[in-house]
């Protein structure tokens, strides 16, 4: 475990704290630290809460030394370490061993240098080394790299330096010759320094289909949220060989405009489509990039333009040019949209985006409405193994319409329609007592579960219906509790009302059960009793 030690600073809230402890302690002095208290935080840092220090053999307890006029010193040193940076980094207990604090950094600094240069061994751990340092790309000084410089920068004093390249990775990675940190530099500022990029923006097919589907740039992490989105998670951004049409040239249709940016080399860094509205401002959805800066460019603009950008309802009237994808005029070349709404229509000349529209455009395969059927209900499309089929109407239904009109039966264990039920009672599982239930014609008529109870007229589970063999009826629970019948103590048999007899040991029978047993009714008190009793 650590060592730490307590240094007085502050008498005034010490005495506070404890006045005895306080006129035993030197201002500035070390305490060493005795069954020190930690409290382990979500990123494995550990803080201090409090220990035992002693003074002239007395023994004091210090609660949250911080604020009660301590300050909290910790032994930072890694004696045992044999990697020479990490023993110089010092104690590294309290890494985070799964977080890069820039992950697209260190991948890209394991995968083009260090894993193929540098091999982990004892005396060289450069995984750790990452972990401690944890390098990142400076956002206010760039393209310098800021990191800590040691356990004690990180963890106690929360001090980072932003540093040249070239002195980062020669801190980090001391065994690198001159040459190789030259070379590194190099690749890192080839890689990630601020890259000049290119306004573009079209209105043609093909500039849809470019910015689209062309070369990517490198991508950066970014930080994602509904209106700034990585160009990696876009669905559309594949070039839709198996098509006579790249999807997204449907947005050729007059009302968009897709603005995007390059780099030096051509390569598509971001893109945006806006829709032009009357006064000339844009609208547009979502921008996709490969980094912030690609991002910030395309941003930049459309704020220029007094638009806006990743709006719902920011589409809706517009329209996509109409390309059938079959001969019956039913499904359609058309991209996935990200605004809501995600509707269209065909007015005969256009796809028109609309939330009443009957074309589902969320679709990623590039054609929209391309469905093997459609409900017989609600008109919806549906594949092969998206629809089912009722036996009872001979139609197909989506999942919503077809449990409208149909059930699952578990006695049945099978679906049946509504016009082929019986509302049953059944045991309530959730409390004592009875439930109606909706079961199949089949579990009536055809199973062993329920009985029709002529009390009531009702069907009952067997659990609750019982046999009066006075009457050759099946009784419902509801009649028992109604107390309309009654069953029978001694032979547990079902009778009618007016056949219970109430014998003097406080039993419930039949009078008939009461007469052959010898008692006879008392009218005084209407009870059952022994003959002899009476004499």
């Amino acid at each position: 475990m650590a060592k730490y030690w307590l240094m007085p600073h502050d008498m005034d809230k010490v005495t506070a704290y404890n006045a005895h402890l306080a006129s035993q302690i030197e201002l500035y002095k070390n305490y060493d630290v005795d069954m020190p208290q930690i409290n382990v935080h979500y990123d494995n840092t550990k803080e201090l809460t409090g220990g035992v220090i002693w003074i002239n053999d007395m023994k004091f307890l210090v609660s949250e030394p911080r604020e009660n006029g301590f300050v909290v010193k910790r032994d930072w040193s890694a004696s045992d370490e044999i990697d020479p940076v990490l023993k110089a980094w010092g104690n590294y207990d309290d890494v985070d061993m799964f977080r890069n604090r820039d992950n697209t950094l260190v991948a890209w600094f394991d995968r083009t240098f260090l894993h193929p240069t540098v091999s982990n061994s004892p005396n060289v751990k450069y995984t750790m080394r990452l972990r401690c340092f944890a390098p990142r790309r400076s956002k206010r000084f760039a393209p310098k790299i800021t990191m800590y410089q040691s356990a004690r920068d990180r963890f106690e004093r929360e001090r980072e330096v932003a540093m040249k390249p070239a002195r980062a990775f020669s801190m980090m990675f001391p065994e690198l010759e001159h040459k190789q940190i030259i070379e590194l530099t190099d690749m890192y500022l080839n890689r990630f320094a601020t890259r000049k990029l290119f306004l573009k923006e079209g209105t043609d097919a093909e500039d849809f289909v470019k910015a689209y589907s062309w070369t990517q740039a490198p991508t950066d992490n970014i930080n994602t949220t509904y209106q700034r989105k990585s160009s990696a998670s876009s669905c559309m951004r594949y070039s839709f060989d198996d098509l006579p049409i790249h999807p997204v040239s449907v947005y050729a249709s007059g009302d968009f405009k897709i603005l995007w940016s390059e780099d030096a080399d051509g390569r598509i860094a971001s893109r945006c489509v806006v829709r032009i509205m009357e006064d000339g401002k844009y609208r547009g959805g979502p921008i996709y990039g490969v980094s912030e800066q690609a991002i910030d460019l395309l941003e930049h603009h459309i704020n220029s333009n007094g638009g806006e950008y990743g709006c719902d309802g920011a589409w809706e009237g517009a329209r996509l040019v109409r390309k059938p994808a079959s001969d019956d005029d039913q499904s359609f070349y058309a991209p996935y949209l990200d605004p809501e709404p995600r509707r269209l229509y065909d007015d005969g000349k256009y796809l028109v985006i609309s939330g009443e529209g009957e074309i589902d455009a969320s679709g990623y395969s590039g054609i929209l409405n391309d469905y093997e059927c459609h409900c017989d209900n609600c008109g919806c499309g549906l594949d092969d193994d998206d629809y089912y089929f009722s036996e009872y109407t001979e139609q197909r239904y989506c999942n919503d319409c077809y449990y409208d009109e149909h059930f699952y039966c578990e006695y049945a264990d099978a679906d049946y329609h509504l016009d082929q039920s019986y509302i049953v009672n059944v045991p309530c599982s959730w409390k004592p007592g009875y439930t109606e239930e909706r079961v199949s014609d089949w579990a009536v008529e055809y199973g062993d579960h329920f009985m029709h109870c002529d009390n009531d007229d009702e069907y009952w589970h067997i659990d609750l219906a019982y046999y009066c063999e006075d009457e050759d009826v099946y009784i419902s629970q509801r009649g028992i509790d109604a107390k309309t019948y009654f069953i029978s103590d001694w032979d547990n048999e079902v009778y009618a009302a007016d056949q219970m007899a109430i014998t003097h040991v406080g039993d419930t029978v039949s009078i008939e059960e009461a007469e052959g047993d010898e008692l006879e009714l008392d009218e005084t008190d209407n009870i059952w009793k022994r003959k002899e009793e009476n004499d």
